[in-house]
């Protein structure tokens, strides 16, 4: 059966397609046919050089307007992206990753985890009663209550959804993750995790939920250390004029590895201010 992989990049920021481009680049490096690549993106041309190798699902400004729904929530125009490229046909397995990840070992694995199942999302990061910050904020206006038929209490588990994968017959769970992100938000919740904690709540309803964290490397912890090394790879491709083909190879070749987090010290802030 075909696997779909997709991205979604939208808006101005360089750093984004450059690491959209290395994260296509390591998925076609481990990836077996039949699959498709799918990049939602309103910034087409930036993805010309890999030709037919991509697939371009145009974000036009009223698109993306209309996505983030009556609330203006940016996040449900990713989940929304996700949805609308899964119920495309062929019928195929899911594959979402954010543009900010790094696919270090054949997938073969992993996709036949989907293809008898399993449900995954990048990691689990903890109880969201247990978390500080935005997540604390986010239980507060969660806690006890029920959308969509959910319960959210002590039990509920908080996953990154950097990754997201799905066998064919389980796609469906993106719109139900949609369902729930859009009545949690219409019930006045209001924090940048709730799509996040939409499809933690709805894959974990399936006890079927593992991580990918072992096949894709997601680096938002240490994000400084990882751009400077995909420029830096990006310009070797661009000066030695390699093909598409070349690049996979060189980057399959030449994996970028390092910490995928690095809590910063109590004193870096001063020095950023």
């Amino acid at each position: 059966m075909q696997s779909r992989l997709c991205l979604v990049s939208f808006g101005d920021r360089d750093e984004w397609y450059a690491e959209a481009h290395l994260s296509i680049l390591t998925a076609l490096g481990w990836i077996l046919p039949p699959y498709e690549i799918v990049v939602a993106t309103d910034r087409p041309e930036r993805y010309r050089w890999f030709g037919h190798r991509v697939r371009i699902e145009l974000l036009t400004p009223e698109r993306i307007e209309e996505w983030s729904g009556p609330q203006r929530f940016v996040w449900r125009v990713v989940l929304k992206a996700i949805a609308e490229i899964a119920r495309q046909p062929p019928f195929a397995n899911l594959l979402y990753v954010d543009v900010d990840t790094l696919v270090r070992r054949p997938l073969d694995d992993l996709i036949g985890l989907l293809q008898s199942g399993a449900v995954c999302l990048d990691k689990k990061e903890s109880v969201l009663s247990r978390r500080g910050g935005d997540h604390r904020r986010l239980w507060k206006q969660v806690r006890g209550r029920t959308f969509q038929g959910f319960r959210i209490d002590e039990r509920t588990e908080i996953w990154n959804s950097g990754v997201v994968a799905l066998g064919a017959e389980n796609v469906h769970l993106v719109e139900k993750s949609l369902a729930l992100c859009d009545a949690m938000t219409a019930a006045g919740v209001q924090n940048r995790l709730v799509e996040q904690l939409a499809q933690s709540v709805v894959l974990q309803s399936t006890g079927r939920l593992r991580e990918a964290a072992p096949w894709i490397d997601h680096y938002w912890g240490n994000k400084p250390a990882y751009d400077a090394a995909v420029h830096q790879q990006l310009a070797a491709i661009l000066m030695r004029a390699m093909s598409v083909e070349e690049a996979i190879e060189y980057v399959r070749e030449h994996p970028i590895r390092g910490p995928l987090r690095v809590k910063p010290r109590w004193w870096s802030r001063f020095l950023r201010r």
